[in-house]
């Protein structure tokens, strides 16, 4: 497709710049976004609390001045890293951004440069605003995003066709589409264009957003905007088995009866449905906030508790958490060879319960000395999630 071809030429990989400007204004100043990607292969990881991390530095000026330094640490799971760097009281015209990137690990440098212009908005000039993304940051990878954008068109010129890739970290296409022009401004040349894109069927990762402004299949203007993705869970019946995985901790014997029998998909999700509501701490507001807890208690126990070929929700430690969420008082005792098998305490005090997890060969899988019984009617003594 001439969408796919036009935008692709806008994906960037490894170390590597991208940017978007506002353009000066009647005599006010404009200014700049530049985001640097920064791939898995430009860093050294290393191994660091059982996990791998990277370090590194990045500093940059615009025409040899405007010095900025950003440093980071963070694991190696997280790439492609996004670092945006923003100047302002750019004059229009064009600048030279210059940006360094350091391995604080083995001390490797690696430098881009990158043209820049800030437009002054008077008519003759193409420009265009930062995409903006909302809801931003994490988002859950279900539902949809809103993207907005704007973009300032020269007078005479016919209004361009804007449309929207969106970009996984090999920077393949995953989704596509073209923009709405919601609203346009003759008197200051400004098209106002936004797009609803679904997320459903993503992985979780860092995606990247990139817009265009298409005349002629040409490009005349383009921003880019970095989104994180969270891991959906089929908390809905989708899957029957994975749904029953899921929601096994928490869920009676009655409901798990209930999913099994469901005749289709609709049943399911109908079911699932009167499921989450049952627990919805606060029916007067549009969130079900238990549900958006249970779903970041998953996170965190795909991310911590999982080991070599067993899934954290199938651990004790995973279920436990899904029952009671975070521990009041957590207490690990590593390996002493000769002495202890490795274990860690978890103690909660609403109601009161201290555990045992022993991880009796030493290689990270810890099982609950206590009985289920005993969680169980902890899990059950809490009125807030009694049905």
């Amino acid at each position: 497709m001439i969408l796919t071809a036009v935008l692709a030429m806008l994906a960037l990989t490894g170390f590597s710049l991208s940017w978007s400007s506002m353009p000066s204004q009647s005599g006010n100043p404009g200014s700049v976004e530049v985001t640097a990607l920064i791939s898995e292969d430009d860093l050294l990881a290393v191994s660091q609390n059982g996990g791998t991390l990277v370090f590194y530095e990045i500093t940059a000026t615009v025409d040899g001045e405007g010095f900025l330094r950003r440093t980071g640490r963070i694991t190696d799971s997280s790439f492609p890293i996004s670092e945006v760097l923003v100047y302002n009281s750019l004059e229009s015209g064009g600048h030279i951004v210059s940006v360094a990137l350091k391995d604080l690990e083995s001390g490797a440098v690696s430098r881009r440069e990158v043209e820049i212009f800030i437009d002054s908005s008077n008519g003759t000039l193409w420009s265009s605003g930062g995409v903006r993304i909302s809801p931003d940051g994490s988002v859950r990878a279900s539902g949809y995003v809103n993207l907005s954008w704007s973009v300032y068109t020269p007078e005479g010129e016919e209004i361009p066709a804007g449309a929207y890739a969106l970009l996984d970290r090999a920077t393949d296409v995953v989704r596509e589409g073209w923009l709405s022009s919601e609203r346009i401004d003759e008197d200051q040349g400004v098209v106002y264009y936004s797009a609803d894109v679904p997320l459903r069927g993503l992985g979780k990762g860092r995606y990247r957003f990139t817009v265009a402004a298409l005349q002629d299949e040409n490009v005349v203007a383009s921003s880019s905007s970095s989104i994180r993705l969270l891991e959906s869970w089929d908390i809905w019946g989708d899957d029957a088995d994975e749904t029953e995985t899921l929601i096994r901790p928490i869920a009676s014997a009655h409901e798990l009866r209930e999913l099994e029998r469901a005749g289709g998909l609709g049943d399911r999700n109908s079911v699932m449905a009167d499921f989450w509501t049952k627990r919805d701490l606060n029916p007067a507001t549009r969130e079900n906030e238990y549900l958006e807890s249970y779903l970041i208690r998953l996170d965190l126990i795909s991310r911590d508790f999982s080991t070599t070929g067993i899934r954290g929700i199938n651990t004790d430690r995973g279920v436990v958490y899904a029952k009671m969420g975070e521990p009041d008082i957590v207490r690990d005792f590593p390996f002493e060879p000769g002495y202890y098998h490795p274990y860690i305490t978890w103690d909660y005090f609403t109601p009161y319960l201290s555990l045992t997890f022993v991880d009796q060969d030493g290689y990270g899988f810890y099982e609950m000395v206590e009985g289920w019984d005993v969680v169980d009617r902890a899990f059950n003594a809490r009125e807030e999630w009694s049905l």
